[in-house]
Parts: C-alpha cells; sequence; structure tokens
C-alpha cells in the first residue's frame, strides 16, 4: 500500500510504514529506515523484535517512532535493487538527471520506491511539526564482507553528537564519495541522520546488532528509558572489534566501478582490516588494483551489485575534531571568500580554483564543515553542511 493523501493526517500502518509507536506528542520523532537494499534482513528482522517487545510492553514511550520499508519489490526477491540502487538516487531530484523526465513506464523501479518514501517522510512531518521536540532519522543497513558494527555519518556537529553515543566506530563525510544516499537528503531538509551498518549480510549477529542499536537509539533520544544493566547489554553487543578502535574515521580514497560484473575483490578482506600502500586488493576489468595509500579497507565489495569497490580509511585526531568543532561555530566563514583562489557561489558555498589554491584546501574546507566535491579537474564546489 502507498503512502496517499487520506494517510497524510492519520499514518496508517501499511507495507511501507511497517510498524509505528506514539506517546507524548512534545517528544522526538524518530524515523527509521529498513530495507533500502532488498539483501540486507537484519534491519527488518530487528525492526520486526523490537516492536514486538515494544508492543506487549507497559514501557512509558515519549514522542513517535516509525519504521518505514525501502525497495520493497527488491526485499520481496531478496536483491540488492531491480533497476538501480535506491540509496544513490537521492540528489538527483530537480536536476537534469531526475527521473520525472522520463515517460513514467521507462524509469527504474526505484524511483517510484523514493517517492513513495519521500512521500511517507512529508507526512511524518507534517503531522508532527507542531509539536515535536526533534526530528531524527536512521538508516539500518548490512555489508557483503564480515565487519563490526559501525556509524555512517555526513559530518555535521549535530549527526557527530548523535552519533558519538554509540561504541562503535564513526566514519565521517561518506556523503563526498558515495553520492546521493538517503542520509545526504535527510541532512539537507535540515535534520540528523545517521547510517547505522550491522555486520555482514545473513548474519545473525547482525540482527542483534541492528536491535541492540534500535533500543539504545530510543533510549539517547529520550523516546524511553532504559535500565542500566540493559545499556551494558545492548553496549556490548555493539562493541567493536579489538583491534578497531572505537573512534572517528575520514575516508582517504574510494575505488569507484562503473561495471561490477568487472570488479573481483581479491578473498579474504574484512572491514576495518589494516593494510600497506600497495597492498593487491583486487581486479577490475582484469587489472589487478593495489592499494594507492595505507590505512583500513573499508566496504570491500563482495557482491555483483553496487559501485563502491571499495574505500580507504584512516582515524581522525581527537585535536582535528575539536578545532573543527570550534572553528564551525566562529566567525572564520565570512573571510573564505577573500583567500586566493576562492569565490562565492551562493550564500553557503564557493568555488575553488585549484591552480590558484593548491594547498590543503580540502583539509582546510573539511576543518569548517564544508562538504567538499569536484566541478572538473581545476574546480572544487564547496558547500556549507
Amino acid at each position: 500500500m502507498q503512502i496517499t493523501e487520506s494517510t497524510i493526517a492519520d499514518l496508517k500502518i501499511t507495507d511501507r510504514i511497517r510498524w509505528s509507536k506514539s506517546g507524548d506528542q512534545r517528544g522526538p520523532v524518530l524515523v527509521l529506515f529498513v530495507g533500502i537494499h532488498g539483501n540486507e534482513p537484519a534491519g527488518l528482522k530487528a525492526i520486526e523484535n523490537l516492536s514486538k517487545q515494544i508492543d506487549e510492553s507497559a514501557t512509558p514511550f515519549r514522542g513517535s517512532v516509525y519504521a518505514i520499508s525501502g525497495n520493497l519489490q527488491a526485499i520481496n526477491l531478496g536483491l540488492r535493487y531491480l533497476d538501480t540502487d535506491l540509496n544513490r538516487l537521492w540528489e538527483l531530484y530537480n536536476t537534469s538527471e531526475d527521473f520525472s523526465q522520463m515517460n513514467g513506464q521507462d524509469w527504474p523501479a526505484e524511483y517510484d520506491e523514493s517517492l513513495d518514501i519521500k512521500k511517507a517522510i512529508d507526512a511524518i512531518v507534517e503531522k508532527h511539526s507542531q509539536q515535536a521536540d526533534d526530528f531524527i532519522f536512521a538508516d539500518l543497513h548490512t555489508t557483503s564482507s564480515e565487519s563490526c558494527a559501525f556509524i555512517l555519518l555526513n559530518d555535521t556537529l549535530a549527526n557527530r553528537g548523535l552519533a558519538r553515543k554509540f561504541p562503535v566506530p564513526q566514519i565521517l563525510g561518506i556523503e563526498e564519495n558515495i553520492h546521493g544516499t538517503l542520509l545526504s537528503y535527510i541532512n539537507n531538509l535540515g535534520y540528523k541522520a545517521i547510517g547505522f551498518e550491522a555486520g555482514a549480510h545473513q548474519n545473525e549477529a547482525s540482527v542483534e546488532r541492528s536491535e541492540a542499536f534500535l533500543w539504545l537509539l530510543l533510549h539517547n533520544t529520550g523516546a524511553l528509558k532504559l535500565a542500566r544493566e540493559k545499556i551494558n547489554e545492548y553496549k556490548k553487543k555493539l562493541g567493536a572489534h579489538p583491534g578497531v578502535p572505537d573512534t572517528y574515521y575520514e575516508i582517504k580514497f574510494h575505488q569507484f566501478v562503473n561495471d561490477p560484473q568487472d570488479f573481483d575483490m581479491l578473498s579474504g578482506f574484512e572491514n576495518f582490516d589494516l593494510m600497506e600502500k600497495d597492498t593487491p586488493l583486487a581486479y577490475y576489468k582484469g587489472e589487478l588494483i593495489k592499494a594507492p595509500v595505507s590505512g583500513r579497507i573499508f566496504m570491500p565489495l563482495y557482491q555483483k551489485k553496487g559501485h563502491d569497490g571499495f574505500l580507504i580509511i584512516r582515524e581522525v585526531s581527537e585535536i582535528w575534531l575539536r578545532l573543527s568543532a570550534y572553528l564551525r561555530k566562529s566567525f572564520v566563514h565570512k573571510y573564505l571568500k577573500y583567500l586566493p583562489g576562492v569565490t562565492p557561489a551562493d550564500n553557503r558555498g564557493f568555488e575553488v580554483n585549484l591552480r590558484i589554491a593548491r594547498f590543503l584546501v580540502e583539509d582546510i574546507f573539511h576543518l569548517l564543515g564544508y562538504r567538499v566535491t569536484k566541478k572538473d579537474e581545476n574546480t572544487l564546489i564547496c558547500y556549507r553542511r
């Protein structure tokens, strides 16, 4: 069942909204996405377990929570997607690549899914905008390789504050390397949004970690209160591998692949494995790919759908994090337009000519909270998150 005009005022349980719970309307509104990729069942199972326990208990509840199903057709088939990745098209709205410019029968199945999810989001915001304390979004996923749990976030101070309450690694600035995600769409609406990755697709531990994350999210946002022993139990379930520090990481390299059928990751790599520069990692179109930098392997692709072959990440220093938090609230932003090669693009962004501004451009703008993307070989677009 799709979200229609008749369901705006009174949001009901449908295939799209698979569970909801409300208490004091002055509390937070949590929106949980599960099954954005249809071959990732852990989040779906975790929601089933969580909803049953909450619905059968008398636990006082504050605010509202909604669980939204993602790619319904792909979920039913157990596929990542049918025509295109549902988690890569959210920044195409109102651009030259917007699928609405195509005939409705020709656009990908995932575009219809995205429009229905968007209607659900709009309906929830409309219903609660007058009373809710806060809107918080979380997107639950799993990976094709073995992994500890971790959190992905667009690097805003609000997202950092939410994500840091969980005892797992935090990956900053994912939106600069993986474009069109649902998280980026939500952040651009002005709301907090984090992605939770629980582990391998079919691992039962991924269900347990997803459920633990959901309980802690409800507790950390004030929707309900957990006993101290329960908090410790769920944190223990989330705990990272001993060899993976519970800290922030940034992406240093992204191996994009146009045709995943021609990409073969070498066996044996798990998320966060340490590796040195020049380590053989994969074959793409018959050519060996070696690590261009040292770091930790991140999200190696062990399936034939998806365009992100692997990423390499490194830890971010605590000094950098504190300095960036301070500078983002400071007056320095208004002086950026005076730097060599920097031109204001609009009221929140700049274009940077790399033929003039050659040193530490990305580092400086990241420090100040800007998303940095390439316009062309010699131009960066820096947009304040």
